[in-house]
């Protein structure tokens, strides 16, 4: 059996990709991996968010934590 990847940037269309690459003759099965971000992707959408916090030591993040 051959395998075809086939990569999707928006995954709002992915159920509908999905009907039709099935309904394709000759397709046996179709299946769903997504790719999990890695921690530095994470980190990197964290910043283009704004979420991120300064402190000028430990006492000050703690007491930001907490309030």
């Amino acid at each position: 059996m051959t395998q075809l990847t086939v990569s999707i940037e928006d995954v709002s269309m992915l159920d509908q990709i999905q009907q039709a690459i099935s309904l394709i003759r000759g397709v046996k099965s179709v299946s769903l991996k997504r790719k999990r971000k890695t921690g530095m992707e994470r980190a990197i959408e964290d910043i283009e968010k704004g979420r991120v916090y300064e402190a000028c030591s430990v006492d000050d993040l703690i007491n930001q934590c907490k309030g």
